[in-house]
Order: structure tokens, then C-alpha cells, then sequence
């Protein structure tokens, strides 16, 4: 509030100085004009020698005042300035989202990385943390309270088995945060100037950056587990436990991806719905692979570097459309055809993932680096024995937040396939 107030002040003052600057500048403006007139009215030598004579010491006295290069000085100050009281006003609207408390959630931050290493050898299981979350789980009675905090090392966990029930999850950029997040992304992709040593550097759109709002919206899954898995050892429950949710999650993760419809929703922003009519591409009876991979030039223009793009499409669509010859090229340019990998299909050297939430006869062709998926720091699960109590099974709910959104949505092309049937 303090630094609020003192620029305020600093911008009043500054204001004032443009404002005599400017009149200043007026002022000679006006004399100039003045001087201009005599001069075309002057006579004779006597005349236009006066007329000269004011014309040099108006300019003298312009290059005394300074006027001109100090209202831009003062020009520059006040930008600052309005920059900063917009940058206060704009943390002021942003709700604070409150510190979640590790000893409220448990143990030390451990990455899925090193969740995996302590898999192998057990550890995890032995850490307090863990014990101490299932103990808790086994005891929870009822949904609809605060619900379970799930500790940082079997998120982790979580999030580390999330591609192994996912396909799109896995390619698209994830970064974790708490709160609303606003990320500033790079979309100049101008190549430097070449320039004199001594030169100024000209001025362009280096640093030209697109801010990107992140939000955290709900996703969630109801599941059983019998009664008599709670009373079994702690490594059972957790596989079933952590499968469970993640397979959820996963899912869910994925059709957002795909075609979220955003805010309006309370999900993420897929891809598709955001993509330009320019970005989906009919094709009508294709005469081979070049009609379909051709609308990847849309994408991939060579005017700025590009991630691995590949194709997503329904399984039948694969099987329907592309199961045939794939044309290779050999080291020494020799074409050659070679039956397709069904264990790692790929479209003339692209890979392609399997998603079944894609359309019948679509593919999807994308640098899936673009789109940045936001994963919250909590999780949590509450429970409930009332719903399935006859037989004898515990619910149990699993919660997260997530937003994503294309950062680049020219580095999509949606092909639509389409065949005249045969009479």
C-alpha cells in the first residue's frame, strides 16, 4: 500500500513536469511559426538579417531547454511507473492461495523419480508418511468432510503411472503449481539482426510474450474397493488404491486434452474446439498416404523449429484406413514398402498413438509440447461404507485439479477422411 501511495505521488510529479515541458514546446512551436511568417514578409537585407538573427537565438535558447529530449525522459519515467501501479493492481485481483502444509500433508518432497527407486527396493512402503496415510484411509468414515490430504510421495506415485493408463498425457508439456498461474510464453519467432559493432541494436519484436491464465479445475472418480482389502497389507492396498485413481485421472485427462471445452465448462481447453477453420482439413476419397500426411505442411512450415509431431487417431481408424504398405527410404535413396509395426505403428516414419476419444476416420497431427497441462499440488480422497454396505464394499473418491490449454494452437491440423461408398 505504501509503495502504491509513494508512486502515485512520483507520477503526479512527473505528470507536471511533462506539463511544462509540453507548453515549453508549444511555446517554441508557436515562435517558430512566427519567425517563419516574418521571414516570408521581410523585404530587405536589413529585414531578413533581423529575422536571422531571431532564428539563431531561438534556436540557441531551444538547445538550452532541452524540452524536447526531456519530456521523453519524463515520457519514460511516467511509463514506468503506470507499469508498476498496474503490476500492484493486477497482484491485488489475484486470490492468494494458501501454502499447503507439508507436515499437514506428510513427509519431505520426493519426485516421482525417486518414488520409483524406492518401489524397487520397498522403502516406500516402509516410509512413515505412507504408513501413516493408509492407516488414515483405513479409518476415514464418511464422505462429505474436509476429506484426506494425500501425502507428496504417493502423488507422485500417482502422477509417475498416469501415462502408463494415457496416451496424450504423456507428450503434452506438465509443470506444477499452486493457485491461479499466469504464464508469459515466447511466440516471437523473428531471427536476430546483423548489425555494425558500434550500431544501436534495432528495435523489434524480440521478447514478444502472449500471458496465458491457468486456472485449477476439479476432476474426480467414485470407486469401490471390498471391505476386506482394507484389512490386507498396505502394499496391497496401495496398488489398488493408486491404479485406481490414476487410471481415473488418466482418462479424464485425456478427453480434456483432446476436446475440453474450457472455462465455461470448468475444464481444461482441448485442442480441437480452439483449432482455425484453416487447421481442419477435409479430405475426400484420399489417393494414398500423400493426400492424408500432406495438410502436415500447415504446421510444420520450416519458419521457426518444431517439437516430434505425431499422429493421433482411433485404433480402427488405423486399422481401417493405414493398414497397409508404409514407404521407406533407404541410406541410399532406394524406396522400399515394409508391413507396418502393430507394436509401434508409425504413418511413413511418424509415430502414432492410439487414442479411442478421437472421431472415427480423424487424425490429429500436433507438436503435443505446445500444450502445457497444469497439475495442482493436492490431491485428496474421502470415503464412504453407506453406499455399497449389503456388499460389504467401501467408496471411495479420488480428487485432483488441473487446467491445460493449447500455448500454440498453429501447431495442430485435424485431417477428416471421408469416403464416396461404392454402388
Amino acid at each position: 500500500m505504501l509503495k502504491q501511495l509513494k508512486l502515485q505521488a512520483e507520477l503526479k510529479q512527473r505528470n507536471a513536469e511533462l506539463a511544462t515541458f509540453t507548453t515549453q514546446k508549444t511555446g517554441f512551436e508557436k515562435r517558430s511559426t512566427d519567425l517563419g511568417t516574418s521571414l516570408e514578409e521581410a523585404k530587405t537585407d536589413e529585414d531578413i538579417k533581423l529575422v536571422q538573427d531571431s532564428i539563431d537565438a531561438l534556436e540557441t535558447e531551444i538547445t538550452a531547454a532541452g524540452a524536447e529530449e526531456k519530456a521523453k525522459s519524463v515520457q519514460a519515467e511516467i511509463t514506468r511507473i503506470e507499469g508498476e501501479l498496474a503490476e500492484i493492481d493486477e497482484r491485488a485481483k489475484t486470490p492468494v492461495v494458501p501454502k499447503v502444509d507439508e507436515e499437514k500433508r506428510g513427509g519431505t518432497n520426493v519426485n516421482r523419480y525417486q518414488v520409483r527407486e524406492l518401489l524397487k527396493t520397498g522403502a516406500y512402503y516402509e516410509r512413515a508418511e505412507v504408513k501413516a496415510f493408509y492407516e488414515s484411509f483405513k479409518n476415514l468414515r464418511a464422505v462429505g468432510g474436509e476429506g484426506l490430504l494425500i501425502p507428496e510421495v504417493v502423488i507422485n506415485r500417482i502422477m509417475d503411472i498416469l501415462g502408463d493408463y494415457a496416451t496424450l498425457y504423456p507428450l503434452v508439456d506438465k509443470i506444477r503449481v499452486t493457485g491461479t498461474t499466469r504464464m508469459l510464453i515466447d511466440t516471437d519467432t523473428e531471427a536476430a539482426t546483423w548489425i555494425e559493432m558500434t550500431a544501436a541494436i534495432p528495435a523489434g519484436t524480440v521478447g514478444t510474450v502472449t500471458q496465458i491464465s491457468f486456472d485449477g479445475y476439479k476432476i474426480g472418480k467414485v470407486t469401490f474397493v471390498d471391505n476386506s482389502m482394507l484389512q490386507d497389507s498396505i502394499i496391497n492396498l496401495d496398488d489398488y488404491v493408486v491404479k485406481k485413481i490414476a487410471r481415473a485421472i488418466a482418462k479424464g485427462l485425456d478427453i480434456a486434452i483432446l476436446s475440453g471445452t474450457g472455462s465455461l465448462n470448468k475444464q481444461p481447453d482441448g485442442i480441437i474446439p480452439l483449432l482455425g477453420a484453416g487447421y481442419l482439413v477435409p479430405v475426400l476419397d484420399p489417393a494414398g498416404y500423400i493426400d492424408i500426411v500432406k495438410p502436415i505442411g500447415l504446421i510444420d512450415t520450416g519458419e521457426d523449429s518444431i517439437g516430434e509431431i505425431v499422429c493421433v487417431m482411433k485404433r480402427s481408424t488405423y486399422y481401417n484406413r493405414l493398414l497397409g504398405y508404409s514407404i521407406q527410404t533407404t541410406s541410399t535413396g532406394e524406396i522400399v514398402a515394409k508391413l507396418p509395426n502393430l507394436k509401434n505403428p508409425d504413418l511413413l516414419g511418424l509415430r502414432v498413438v492410439f487414442n479411442n476419444n478421437m472421431a472415427t476416420d480423424t487424425i490429429l497431427y500436433g507438436d503435443f509440447s505446445k500444450y502445457t497441462l497444469v497439475e495442482r499440488e493436492s490431491i485428496i480422497i474421502d470415503k464412504s461404507e453407506h453406499v455399497k454396505f449389503v456388499e460389504d464394499q467401501m467408496a471411495f473418491r479420488g480428487k485432483g485439479r488441473f487446467d491445460g490449454k493449447p500455448t500454440s494452437e498453429s501447431a495442430f491440423v485435424l485431417v477428416s477422411l471421408s469416403y464416396t461408398p461404392v454402388v
